[in-house]
């Protein structure tokens, strides 16, 4: 059996690691100081005129509202003149301004160097239904957007829908989703065609027979088949009816021949 030449390997191990010793080893490139100081510098002149009043805000700009005022919704997100226009946090002001149930959507834009723009999407009241002395003001979608003692003239107020509890921001919760159902697609009509100052009062209790009060007149609407057809017609009688009369309308049969029944 052959031996290993151990002695060889141990002299080749040793031979190695004289080399490696005597190895000039490299040396690391060191940037020069100057250098250093004139990056610091730049740094600290850069962070100071970041920081400095030329980003400061000087004028606060409202965009597609008819609910807020500019300083409303700076002071909600403690947005004032004299901030710095790039370091305010326009992400958690969007947010807060979104809990806001008239604000579909909130928008802070930077005009540089001193300029904050808001902008937002808002949510329009559609129809008001009535709730414990109080009106409840509704958008297309039925969330409710306010709660108010008095409604503003030109939308329609809605009876008919059966709830027990609301929550301001939220759709209403109803126990009878088709009557909701009817009144949301008779608000969409009314804006459609631009009727909102014509319908007073929506009765949709029950929604296939569907009943309007305007002015003193009691209209027959019946279900929602043909709604376009039944509203473009009444908007059109209306006119001819004098606000005093008193009377009764059947358009529950946009077939059948319509006649103005008068009440004394």
């Amino acid at each position: 059996m052959r031996k290993k030449n151990t002695k060889k390997q141990i002299t080749d191990i040793d031979l190695m690691e004289e080399l490696e010793y005597y190895h000039p080893q490299k040396k690391r490139r060191q940037i020069p100081q100057k250098y250093l100081i004139a990056a610091i510098l730049v740094i600290i002149a850069g962070a100071a005129f970041l920081l400095s009043p030329f980003f400061a805000i000087k004028e606060i700009r409202l965009e597609n509202s008819a609910q807020f005022t500019a300083s409303e919704l700076a002071e909600r997100i403690s947005l004032s003149v004299g901030d710095n226009i790039l370091f305010f946090p326009r992400g958690k002001a969007e947010r807060t301004l979104e809990e806001e149930p008239y604000i579909q959507e909130a928008r802070l834009i930077r005009e540089l160097p001193d300029t904050m723009v808001i902008s937002l999407a808002e949510r329009k009241v559609r129809a008001y239904v009535p709730y414990m002395g109080s009106y409840l003001y509704i958008d297309e979608e039925g969330r409710i957007l306010d709660i108010e003692k008095t409604y503003v003239q030109g939308l329609p107020i809605v009876n008919g829908l059966q709830f027990s509890e609301f929550q301001l921001g939220e759709i209403i919760s109803v126990d009878n989703p088709d009557a909701l159902h009817v009144m949301l697609q008779i608000s969409q009509i009314l804006q459609k065609y631009e009727m909102t100052e014509m319908i007073v009062e929506l009765n949709v209790s029950n929604p296939e027979d569907i009943y309007a009060q305007v002015n003193r007149v009691t209209v027959h609407l019946g279900t929602l088949d043909n709604m376009d057809q039944k509203l473009l017609s009444l908007a059109e009688i209306m006119k001819t009816i004098p606000e005093e009369d008193r009377g009764s309308l059947d358009l529950s049969d946009p077939n059948k021949r319509i006649i103005f029944q008068y009440l004394i």
